[in-house]
């Protein structure tokens, strides 16, 4: 058996520390907030749309898709439910506000962990989360990769539309997050149109990059 699992924890934790450093070096620009969230919006939903939707329904089909995609946007908003019902995170000073921005983005924080780790980051960052604490989550985020790397190489791909299921599911689940809290905190940050267009124009390149590689 190879180890995979430890592949696997080593890929995600470097990629949350890249994006983490990154977000550390611009994070005094404060001008540069709103085209972080707006670059990450279109790196995340052209992954999303090159990469990640072709491969669950090439594992499973549509159905399992929209039923996976359906239960990762209700798993949300359950998760949206209750950070709204805390008062200490859901009213308050924008700390707070950036603090949920990063929880909400470390209970889904998956494959493509470089632009994740950016935006997981600076929100954090401006919540003034020390430093010891970001690195503590970095592992914590790599771990469950690792198990899960593990429990896949043991089971291998048999049942594929689980694989598919499950990959659908975590999906629904990025869409909304990023659709519903990034791009939002990006046009705060700067303009409707501003956002939206940085946002386009990441989501052409990383589509472009990933049709032709």
């Amino acid at each position: 058996m190879t180890h995979i699992w430890f592949i696997g924890f080593l890929s995600t934790f470097a990629g949350i520390g890249v994006g983490g450093v990154i977000a550390t070096l611009i994070n005094g620009f404060k001008r540069s907030i709103g085209t972080i969230y707006a670059v990450c919006t279109g790196l995340i939903l052209g992954l999303l749309s090159f990469e990640i939707v072709p491969e669950a329904i090439q594992l499973g089909n549509w159905v399992v898709f929209a039923l996976g995609f359906l239960i990762g946007v209700i798993i949300f908003e359950l998760i949206h439910m209750g950070f709204h019902k805390n008062p200490v995170i859901s009213k308050g000073s924008r700390k707070q506000h950036n603090l949920r921005i990063g929880l909400f983005l470390a209970l889904i924080i998956s494959i493509h962990n470089f632009p994740e780790g950016m935006i997981l980051f600076t929100p954090l960052f401006m919540a003034r989360i020390r430093f010891y604490l970001l690195f503590l989550l970095s592992i914590i985020i790599a771990v469950p990769v690792a198990i899960g790397a593990f429990i896949g190489e043991m089971i291998g791909m048999q049942n594929q539309l689980l694989w598919a299921f499950l990959i659908s599911l975590t999906v629904g689940t990025i869409y909304m997050v990023t659709i519903k809290e990034i791009l939002p905190e990006s046009i705060r940050q700067s303009s409707n149109i501003y956002s939206l267009l940085v946002a386009l124009i990441a989501f052409c390149l990383v589509g472009a990059y990933l049709i032709s590689s």
